[in-house]
């Protein structure tokens, strides 16, 4: 373990050199404890270990011990647990770095396991992997049935990198735009159509058939797998190569689409736990020492100071901090901790110093806990799904049973011919997506990224829209609201000594002041001494006066007399969202600075126009308390506030809303509100916003406007009633081409012209944005 001083310049980076490492305060060390030279050895070693075991030793060191010991089995125990991922310790590979390598690219290889994260100083694997098909005691039993020599045989085997779902899809989507190419380039020559394009169309549709018979075997039930397999079976009889080519070229690219979309929002999330890896210093000893985050055990000290990334949840055992929590709890104002507080990881410190005692670390934190629950929230369809199923379900599969009973008391191939060409399931299938797709290029137009149909379906049946609050109803930017005088003090004298005195500070509320009277251009004054009181404000010599500004516990300390007047003029700033900084000069009380967070300029007139479009239930849930949150709420005309809440508790409030049957839809910014995105039926994410709500929303605003919002479900309606015109066009057409062959009225060749031609004309009309939208020149 090396130790070092903690300076601003070699802060985060791995040390290349020893030093003699900073005391912990209160502590005396001599110089010998405080400094470890780096290890010099064999050639086999490599550098001391950053957990605090042996030296890493090369998969040769093995080879050199006895038999006995290569015979040993591994004896796996698992240190942590959840679904998709379970983190596992091989005592026996702790610190042999090749070994651990080998033994996780073998891991890698095995059925359902889609990542492996190596620690092997530790001989600990982080094992990701796939929860529906993939038992964690299945993966500890095979671990801990190897011996030593198993891993070292497995070094000369090949590492096979595991095909992810999405460069499958992608592989089939391929295919099948190939063969929907040749499909209509050999569409005048229906003979070398079949023989060539046929085979392919075959191989291309194998994951629709076994993903049908799945169903029906394991489920006993008929899904759309199952109408998808008919659709193709129908163009596949028929010798309809184009139709079949269509069929199977747009199953495969919602695959494609729903597992890109999976990957992505896979590795956004374990992004979330990054500073795992970063450093952090711990009070061991007697001494400080720079230690790997993931590496902190509970119980620890960690030394933090203003800018860190708070890297463990724990209590502030020493000093004081102030703390941007926005990112977990959603509020908007830093918050002041100190002794006895406690701090979350993954938040920031924008101010102070203190020691925490850890209490969680690693996937115990709250942030892992976020994480947890995103990972295992339902993913969303992407494909255009329920009204299609549904109109399947009521034509597709009485025409095929219809058409059996007709071939069998006629028998006539001609006569069964024109009855199959009569295909329900392409014009419901072509021209559904058509009109989404459609749709979806209209909404970008307007700023308006749309993932899928499914989420265009769940929009127009939303009831119920939930805000979160700060950086989404408002800009996330603090500004001075208002300036009140006492004891014969005016506005510009007030914002002049507490600009002077907050200049330089980091605090928001500090740089509001600041900038506001830039804006006023109101001039400084000469500051001769300030000092910062952590939690409280500052206290200045400012042209030979004393001045104090920050909150009423500052004023209180220094005995400022606070009376009556003052106390109504707080609570009446209080119930109307505000936060209050107060100035002293020379011991009176000289005024009274409001400060909020700015309510977006559209948020009133975008929540009234929701109401217009049939949204019932407008909800703001926050983590902001009740006396920040009520006021904006009710004076953007919200029908419910719940504030107070942590991200867990969103994802509750936002599950238990479904269960009373309600649809819901959520808009959120941050982090904080990923949870709730992934469990609600509709997300949507602002401008500007998190990594993560971007790829658990079905819906992302791509520019500052919440006027979107309601857009959006306006074109949710107007998708709906597309594809439903072209349910009744197609399905109009086929009924009476259906008659018109089940009375041997018209010949295969008029049928199939009746049936193409409808979904030809369901295509046109489910294209009437897209039109629209090249008429008006966007």
């Amino acid at each position: 373990m090396e130790t070092l001083p903690k300076t601003d310049d070699d802060y985060g980076q791995i040390p290349t050199e020893t030093n003699a490492g900073h005391m912990y305060p209160g502590k005396a060390a001599s110089h010998g404890s405080a400094i470890t030279s780096n290890v010099v050895g064999p050639a086999n070693v490599v550098s001391a270990g950053v957990c605090g075991e042996a030296p890493i030793k090369s998969s040769s060191a093995v080879l050199e011990v006895n038999s006995a010991l290569l015979k040993m089995r591994l004896s796996c125990t698992v240190k942590h647990s959840i679904t998709g991922r379970i983190r596992i310790c091989v005592a026996l590979l702790a610190s042999y770095k090749d070994l651990s390598v080998t033994l996780g690219n073998y891991l890698k290889t095995q059925s359902g396991v889609t990542d492996v994260d190596v620690n092997y100083f530790c001989g600990s694997f982080t094992i990701y992997y796939d929860k529906d098909t993939t038992a964690t005691d299945v993966i500890v039993k095979s671990v801990s049935a190897m011996t030593i020599s198993d891993v070292v045989g497995l070094k000369a085997q090949p590492v096979q990198v595991k095909t992810e779902d999405k460069e499958i899809s992608l592989s089939y989507f391929r295919w099948a735009s190939v063969a929907m190419g040749l499909s209509l380039g050999l569409g005048g020559v229906p003979v070398l159509a079949l023989a060539i394009v046929y085979p392919m169309l075959l191989y291309i549709a194998v994951p629709v058939y076994k993903r049908t018979y799945k169903c029906i075997t394991n489920e006993h039930r008929l899904n759309v797998d199952f109408l998808d397999a008919a659709a193709l079976t129908v163009g596949l009889l028929t010798g309809d190569v184009i139709n079949a080519s269509a069929m199977v070229w747009l199953i495969h690219l919602g695959d494609y689409i729903r597992d890109l979309t999976a990957s992505s929002s896979h590795r956004t999330i374990r992004k979330l736990l990054d500073f795992q890896e970063n450093y952090a210093w711990v009070v061991r000893g007697e001494v400080e020492v720079k230690v790997r985050v993931k590496d902190i055990k509970v119980g620890e000290v960690v030394s933090l100071n203003v800018g860190n990334l708070i890297p463990v949840d724990g209590e502030i055992t020493e000093g004081e901090i102030i703390v941007d929590q926005q990112v977990l709890t959603g509020e908007s104002f830093p918050v002041h901790k100190e002794a006895g507080d406690m701090v979350l990881a993954a938040t920031v410190i924008k101010d102070g110093k203190a020691y925490v005692r850890v209490t969680k670390t690693g996937d115990d934190t709250k942030v892992a806990q976020v994480v947890k629950m995103v990972e295992e929230a339902p993913l969303y369809e992407t494909k255009i799904q329920n009204h299609a199923e549904k109109f399947a379900d009521r034509v597709v599969m009485p025409s095929l049973i219809t058409t059996s009973l007709i071939f069998a008391s006629t028998l006539s191939l001609p006569h069964l011919a024109a009855l199959l060409t009569v295909d329900f399931g392409t014009g419901v299938r072509v021209s559904a997506p058509t009109a989404v797709l459609s749709c979806m290029i209209s909404a970008t137009s307007h700023g308006i990224l749309i993932k899928g149909g499914s989420y265009l379906e769940k929009l127009y049946k939303s009831d119920t829209i939930i805000f979160d609050k700060t950086g989404t109803l408002t800009t996330g930017e603090i500004k001075v609201e208002d300036v009140i005088g006492f004891n014969g003090y005016e506005e510009e004298e007030i914002i002049s000594y507490a600009a002077t005195a907050e200049l330089q500070m980091t605090h928001p509320i500090a740089e509001a002041v600041v900038k506001y009277a830039e804006s006023k251009h109101i001039e400084l004054k000469i500051r001769d001494t300030v000092v910062y009181r952590v939690g409280r404000g500052v206290d200045a010599l400012i042209a030979g006066k004393n001045v104090l500004v920050g909150s009423l516990r500052l004023l209180n300390e220094n005995s400022v007399p606070i009376d009556d007047e003052i106390v109504i003029v707080t609570d009446t700033l209080i119930s109307d969202g505000k936060a209050a900084l107060y100035i002293s000069i020379d011991g009176r009380l000289a005024g009274i600075i409001s400060f909020s967070d700015q309510i977006r300029k559209e948020a009133k007139a975008m929540i009234d126009e929701l109401h217009r479009v049939g949204v019932t239930n407008v909800i703001m849930l926050t983590g902001d308390v009740k006396k920040v949150a009520y006021p904006v709420a009710k004076m953007l005309g919200m029908d419910k506030c719940i504030a107070g809440v942590l991200p867990e508790q969103k994802a509750e409030v936002v599950i238990d809303l479904k269960k009373k049957g309600h649809v819901v839809a959520f808009v959120g910014d941050g982090i904080n509100d990923s949870v709730a995105l992934s469990y609600a039926d509709i997300g949507f994410s602002v401008k500007g916003g998190a990594d993560i709500t971007k790829e658990t929303a079905g819906v992302i605003l791509l520019d500052d406007n919440l006027h979107k919002i309601p857009m959006a479900f306006e074109i949710s309606k107007e998708t709906i009633k597309l594809i439903k015109e072209n349910y009744a066009i197609t399905g109009g057409l086929n009924v009476v081409a259906y008659a018109l062959a089940a009375f041997n009225l018209i010949s295969p060749v008029l049928s199939t012209l009746i049936s193409n031609g409808s979904a030809i004309i369901a295509c046109i009309n489910g294209m009437k944005p897209i039109i629209r939208m090249k008429l008006k020149g966007r």
